[in-house]
């Protein structure tokens, strides 16, 4: 058994969700299975109405399958009551929507405030950490703010401050970038990385912007229900970019093996490999 089959935090097993019945029955999910672990960040592509946001909101808990099971952190939700659901949903999984889902009658702060009231968590704790989480987002002189007067990208780093008010090992994000222009996508493709990185957490994106592809630990297909895997991703130390496992050049060098998107980089990391090694750590494994 390898580390992330002991330590996962997601664990889905044969996720099917049905709508309807008869002849207008339509299978949103069928048979997905899907392990995330600490640390990664997983993207699920798809074209419209292919199931994405239908499987994210059952892997949150906020939709029950027809037939399957969903483990979060080593809790089997899909045989909980929704009144022991709730408590867990709210304190291992944190939501970032596409529409940002603020509450425009309070402020950036209470917000943020909220989702630990809900909690349970009240007071200076909840304001501390409200407080601490905007801050850490760099909106420090934005807390007293309405949420209808942040700009796109201020907004969503106030739907990201307020997912991770409860310290939860999951976070999912649905189409996170696709109310953003390019720079504040960009900058929240990076902060969902960075996320999924520190801490003990890993984060599941579903989106339709190939962007996203650039910062992924993993990319997964979903089409009419079904689920497949179209490649590890790995970065090319010289140029920077992504580039699938089974699609990239392979150069053996002392030990280890590096992935490259072309032949011109592969050559030119060979020129000078101690030029390239220092930032390579990402886009190598040990042979």
């Amino acid at each position: 058994m390898n580390d992330c089959e002991q330590r996962h935090i997601l664990r889905a097993t044969a996720l099917t969700k049905v709508f309807g019945e008869g002849e207008s029955q339509v299978r949103a999910v069928d048979g997905v299975d899907l392990q995330v672990c600490p640390g990664e960040m997983l993207l699920i592509m798809g074209p419209s109405g292919s199931g994405k946001t239908t499987l994210l909101t059952m892997l949150g808990g906020l939709l029950r399958p027809t037939s399957g099971t969903i483990e979060v952190d080593g809790v089997d939700i899909t045989a909980l009551k929704e009144s022991r659901l709730t408590p867990v949903r709210r304190k291992s999984v944190g939501f970032i929507f596409q529409s940002f889902n603020l509450w425009e009658s309070l402020s950036v702060q209470e917000n943020v405030e909220l989702a630990l009231n809900m909690a349970g968590v009240g007071g200076r704790a909840a304001s501390g950490r409200a407080r601490t989480l905007l801050e850490q987002q760099g909106l420090g002189r934005r807390l007293q703010f309405s949420s209808r007067n942040l700009s796109g990208g201020e907004k969503q780093r106030v739907s990201i401050a307020r997912a991770l008010a409860n310290e939860p090992r999951l976070l999912l994000a649905d189409e996170p970038t696709a109310n953003l222009d390019s720079k504040h996508g960009r900058e929240v493709m990076h902060l969902l990385r960075d996320l999924s990185r520190s801490g003990d957490r890993a984060v599941i994106a579903v989106s339709h912007d190939q962007r996203i592809r650039e910062v992924a630990d993993r990319v997964l297909w979903l089409e009419d229900g079904r689920i497949k895997d179209i490649g590890q991703l790995v970065r090319d130390p010289v140029c920077g970019a992504s580039v699938e496992m089974d699609n990239a050049i392979k150069l053996e060098h002392e030990g280890r093996t590096y992935y490259f998107c072309s032949r011109g980089c592969s050559w030119e990391f060979q020129q000078s490999p101690e030029r390239f090694k220092a930032g390579a750590a990402t886009s190598s494994v040990t042979a």
